[in-house]
């Protein structure tokens, strides 16, 4: 095992900051790297992990070489995370990347203000781990009925200039209507910009939201089980979009 670059791996090229990664490695098939993530509340420390039949040997051994951190997140089942580093919640989710840029919404899709988004995601979805302040966030998006707005997402900028989407909401009276595929678009536009790339999160069981994104030309890239570590002052998930 070794210290090594892995910068071949999309997730690790899109979504971390080179100059906040710490330690990585590799051995086999496996591949392992610790980085600072930015969030609203200063930063944390998140274990990533990627691979199948090498991933638990090559986490043990990092458990070794790395003090506790904030969160973990592996492509492999929970069992597999060191049992130094035991989860207080697990979930899963998917992180998936487009290269294609959809077509324009067919609704209008507008620029909204910070009290606005909040409004609406404190009433629709409380959890978001997306909000006004979140770093990198150039643009929050919605669609108003009448003098309601009842629809908005987050087009954000990563570190090495490709785009992500987060925080997407629909009021519950008009869920079904298509306004969360057509919201998605116009973010996804937003978030890409030149750079002819995004990405997003969102979590295994959310089969509506996985159908939008497949619909407009999101595939999954890897599937992650993560969670906060037992003891961590940390909750923020790192990536789903919902």
């Amino acid at each position: 095992m070794g210290v090594v670059e892995l910068q071949h791996l999309p997730f690790v090229r899109h979504q971390l900051d080179p100059q906040l990664i710490t330690g990585a490695w590799r051995d086999g098939d496996a591949a392992v790297v610790v980085a600072r993530r930015r969030i609203n509340e200063g930063q944390i420390t998140v274990v990533t992990g990627f691979g199948d039949r090498d991933l638990p040997e090559l986490l043990a051994e990092v458990v070794g070489r790395v003090e506790a951190p904030d969160r973990v997140m592996v492509t492999a089942p929970a069992d597999d995370i060191p049992g130094a580093w035991p989860l207080s919640e697990v979930r899963q989710w998917h992180w998936m990347r487009t290269t294609r840029l959809p077509e324009p919404p067919a609704v209008e899709v507008v620029p909204v203000a910070d009290d606005e988004v909040t409004g609406l995601l404190d009433v629709v979805a409380p959890d978001s781990h997306a909000r006004p302040g979140t770093p990198g966030i150039v643009a929050w998006l919605g669609v108003w009925d009448a003098d309601r707005l009842v629809a908005v997402g987050a087009a954000l900028r990563q570190p090495d200039g490709t785009g992500h989407v987060r925080g997407v909401a629909v009021a519950e009276a008009h869920r079904g209507h298509g306004l969360g595929r057509e919201l998605s678009r116009a973010l996804t536009r937003r978030a890409m910009g030149d750079s002819g790339v995004c990405s997003l999160g969102v979590y295994v069981d959310n089969e509506p939201a996985l159908r939008t994104y497949r619909g407009i030309g999101y595939e999954v890239e890897h599937t992650f089980t993560s969670g906060p570590v037992t003891g961590s002052s940390s909750t923020t998930a790192v990536a789903p979009s919902r």
